[in-house]
């Protein structure tokens, strides 16, 4: 994969959309966060896609897959729509839980979850593979929060420490569904479990 000026000028979006966002519990730039998700998925593309550009377009997904659901809605669908094309913006629109405008009440927790997981079993293989990235990068995160701020992790969450780690393990199922044997699903299993060992701890 190359990564040409299309990918440049995702990055100058996504800062735009996101420039004052902050991570859950340790403020870090919400930045950080689409790095991460991006480097994962530019490291693990290739063994799902051959194909250089589509690759770039899961590599420009990856670093604007939160801006739908956190940045705007449709709003947001539309502006990455003219600025880098309708793929990338239906990209982006299958790795939302939701999709409201500014102001707009989102549904609940579980009902997003569960609308994103019926996403998730029909969705292309590279839309897979970012959504695995997501979480496993929002996985290490709170296990490197719990270490600075122990239990105080899980009043951030919406749902309580039960219904986030069961959110989890299901997705887990349905990531070794879609991408079987992919070192990707290894490297999830690896930070569930870290993510399973806090909960003991309760």
């Amino acid at each position: 994969m190359i990564l040409t000026k299309r990918f440049e000028r995702a990055v100058c979006l996504a800062c735009d959309f996101h420039r004052t966002q902050k991570r859950k519990n340790i403020p870090s730039p919400f930045m950080s966060h689409l790095f991460s998700v991006c480097a994962m998925v530019c490291e693990n593309i290739d063994f799902i896609c051959k194909d250089a550009e589509e690759a770039e377009d899961y590599a420009i997904t990856a670093i604007l897959h939160d801006a739908i659901e956190d940045q705007g809605g449709m709003e947001a669908y539309g502006r990455i729509s003219r600025d880098l094309g309708t793929q990338i913006a239906d990209n982006v629109l299958m790795l939302s839980d939701s999709s409201c405008q500014p102001g707009e009440s989102k549904p609940p927790k579980t009902e997003r979850n569960r609308l994103y997981r019926e996403k998730l079993k029909q969705a292309p293989p590279g839309i897979v593979l970012i959504s695995c990235c997501d979480k496993i990068h929002n996985m290490r995160s709170m296990a490197a929060d719990y270490l600075v701020l122990g239990d105080e992790i899980w009043k951030s969450y919406t749902l309580p420490p039960e219904q986030t780690l069961a959110n989890y393990q299901t997705l887990e199922e349905i990531y070794k569904e879609r991408l079987g044997s992919h070192r990707i699903v290894l490297l999830y299993r690896e930070a569930l479990h870290a993510v399973e060992c806090l909960r003991q701890t309760l």
